[in-house]
């Protein structure tokens, strides 16, 4: 047993506060499946996130992919995140060169993942959509939700500001139309906060299915500041979003909800020092907080 597994004190053992935390792909952009899961497992998370184009390149580049995977002795939460299926998402050709290989990927392609990986979800998002009526996206959801029960899976609905799913209450109302049982919202404190959100919106959680919630702290933008998308965010602690009450509010209306971090780097760095600095501000948060 790794020291982060469990302290003893008294003869008993607790648990690590890394337990109920995810580290999620976008820490660590551009690292492969296999060393994420390595990394995430040297430092105590025993959960990460996975881009779908991340198992499809370890399928294809490394034929003893799986076995590195199997021994680093993580799970995958959840796929995120399938940007194509739903109406008013781009075309392939309409988006940067650098996405172009997630919104090649379809719905069987991140099923096909999910079930390689035993992903309990997968994340659906309308990043870079057009506004779309909620009934279409609805319908769109229930598909998907679906042909994911076929596998067991569950899907999680993102919100992003300025697409068709903007904030929370979009979310919730698109999630609730489609009317499926593993169908539900993923949330995000960055988006969340970004769309000035206030806590007693998160109460209503509570009548709707949180598959997954990521979180990352955030300074508080000067007036006019101007929003550079996947820059600022920050550790957990390291800023000054109210993290602490999201995180009481979530646990409240959702218990068993697991945090990932979705903390993407202003720059890039030395992976493993960075998510050995994600462990040690995760376990500081979730030691006073939860």
């Amino acid at each position: 047993m790794r020291e982060t597994d469990s302290a003893s004190f008294g003869g008993e053992c607790r648990p690590d506060p890394l337990d109920g935390y995810a580290l999620c792909w976008g820490c660590v952009p551009g690292t492969g499946l296999t060393d994420l899961a390595a990394l995430a497992a040297r430092h105590g998370f025993r959960e990460i996130s996975v881009r779908p184009r991340q198992y499809f390149a370890a399928a294809g580049d490394d034929p003893a992919w799986r076995g590195k995977f199997d021994d680093a002795g993580v799970r995958v939460g959840v796929i995120d995140a399938m940007l194509s299926r739903l109406p008013g998402a781009p075309e392939p050709h309409e988006v940067p060169q650098s996405l172009r290989p997630d919104y090649a990927l379809g719905l069987d392609d991140c099923l096909e993942a999910a079930e390689a990986l035993g992903a309990r979800a997968l994340n659906v998002a309308h990043y870079l959509g057009s506004p779309v009526p909620p009934d279409e996206l609805a319908d769109a959801v229930g598909e998907i939700a679906d042909a994911a029960a076929r596998i067991g899976v569950a899907v999680a609905l993102e919100f992003i500001p300025d697409t068709g799913i903007p904030d929370l209450a979009a979310a919730l109302d698109i999630a609730r139309r489609a009317a499926r049982p593993n169908a539900g919202v993923l949330f995000d404190s960055w988006h969340f906060l970004r769309n000035g959100g206030a806590l007693g919106d998160i109460a209503g959680l509570a009548q709707c299915p949180v598959v997954e919630a990521q979180l990352s702290d955030r300074r508080t933008p000067a007036p006019g500041e101007e929003y550079v998308p996947m820059k600022g965010r920050l550790p957990l602690g390291e800023g000054e979003a109210p993290l602490a009450a999201i995180a009481r509010a979530l646990r409240q209306a959702a218990p068993e909800t697991v945090f990932s971090l979705e903390i993407f780097p202003d720059q890039p760095g030395d992976p493993d020092r960075t998510v050995a600095h994600l462990a040690e501000t995760t376990r500081t948060f979730a030691a006073s907080h939860g």
